[in-house]
């Protein structure tokens, strides 16, 4: 028994001490290289998945817990439907949603809340519920209620991660998937979707899941895993030691004992490891000495990576600056060129102007040369006017006179 403990507390110390290495940034450097990161879509549809998934084991169990408290205890029928319901809806969830496959977890889980919701709305599972007497959904029971919550819920889910054409497309395909493959009972035997989606949309199953992720990615992914088997294990093996409890002569007391036999074995590890300092600390050195190798490689590939880096960096700035002074160049060329267009212009503008006012020099010269003339015309006949107009009347005056002096009087 203690050699069983040691080689465990082994396993366990080595899982802690890598644990923290797996998310050092050094140790991604160094192993990165290899892996094909998931895109950020497919990031986003895994955790948005993982979301709804969580939001749907709430649900479930809190529509549970109402029908429980409505249905009295002795009523071990529908203690019973209740128990299934819970164990086999998050059981399925939880095959659905966390998968490899980001869009396989994203159309199962969507496939499967449409399942649920048509089992209880116009499947078997109409009848299994009393209906609910008041509020806002009067004549529905608690399980279509939450069902009918759960399937509007996917479809947000979907519509959040893909675009209006491919949710349209999508949720064609869901809803007659849903309705050829329906849920016979609440064992929820489910059905899964993904093959005949890839089957639908012409993709081969050889290339549906072409990478796992990063390191980090994957490590992610397994944590995510573990933290959903340390959330939902024990309370599924609370429920089906209950179910089994209620359908059995096995008395609660004693699946309390053996759940309280499970844990007293874990506390007995863990008091084993706090009362065992000494030997912890050397497990420790043993340990370290074991890692000195894997922490060197990373040192000496990190030192590699960031020399590379280095480099990188220097040709990036001296790629810079020649693209720099190539520009300055460039823009002296230009500014040149233009100053000369201008001058140029500038003395063509000029000139023309000179012509111009040559012209209009010229113009106004053979204006005036002609106003000239006609003014001297006018003089000389203003001149004449006044100068022998008053002898000619004279002389008309005078031979007129001289006319009637020579006339005979009577």
């Amino acid at each position: 028994m203690f050699g069983f403990r040691h080689r465990y507390s082994k396993l366990m110390l080595l899982g802690a001490l890598l644990g923290p290495l797996s998310g050092c940034s050094l140790l991604d450097i160094s192993l990165d290289s290899q892996s094909t990161p998931l895109t950020t879509e497919e990031l986003n549809t895994r955790l948005q998945t993982r979301e709804y998934a969580v939001q749907f084991f709430a649900q479930i169990e809190q529509a549970a817990d109402h029908l429980h408290d409505y249905y009295p205890k002795e009523d071990k029928v529908h203690q019973s439907y209740i128990l299934l319901w819970k164990i086999n809806a998050e059981e399925g969830m939880q095959h659905a949603a966390y998968q490899l496959s980001p869009i396989a977890s994203l159309i199962d889980s969507w496939v499967f809340a449409h399942q649920m919701a048509a089992f209880f709305n116009t499947g078997a599972g109409n009848t299994l519920f009393s209906p609910i007497d008041t509020g806002d959904h009067q004549g529905l029971t608690v399980a279509q209620v939450t069902a009918n919550h759960l399937q509007q819920a996917a479809d947000e889910m979907a519509r959040s991660v893909l675009t209006k054409s491919e949710f349209d497309k999508n949720l064609s395909f869901v809803e007659q998937f849903a309705k050829r493959y329906p849920f016979a009972d609440l064992s929820f035997i489910r059905t899964p979707a993904y093959h005949e989606w890839l089957k639908a949309n012409g993709i081969s199953a050889r290339d549906a899941v072409t990478t796992l992720g990063t390191i980090p990615e994957a490590i992610g992914d397994v944590s995510n895993r573990l933290a959903l088997a340390a959330n939902q294990g024990p309370k599924l093996l609370s429920w089906k030691a209950e179910l089994i409890a209620l359908n059995s002569t096995i008395s609660t007391d004693e699946i309390s004992a053996a759940l309280n036999s499970v844990q007293a074995t874990s506390q007995a590890f863990q008091d084993f490891v706090n009362n065992n300092p000494e030997y912890m600390e050397d497990l420790a050195k043993q340990m370290a000495i074991q890692l000195q190798p894997l922490v060197t490689e990373i040192d000496s590939k990190t030192s590699a990576q960031l020399a590379k880096l280095s480099q990188e960096r220097m040709a990036l700035d001296t790629m810079v600056a020649r693209e720099r002074s190539e520009l300055v160049q460039l823009i002296e060329r230009e500014r040149k060129a233009l100053a000369e267009i201008v001058d140029n212009e500038r003395q063509k503008i000029a000139q023309d102007l000179d012509t111009l006012a040559q012209d209009a020099i010229t113009q106004i010269m053979q204006q005036l040369t002609t106003l000239i003339k006609q003014t001297a015309v006018y003089l000389i006949l203003v001149v004449l006017v006044i100068f022998f107009a008053p002898l000619g009347l004279g002389y008309a005056l005078g031979r007129r006179s001289n006319g009637r002096r020579n006339e005979p009087r009577q």
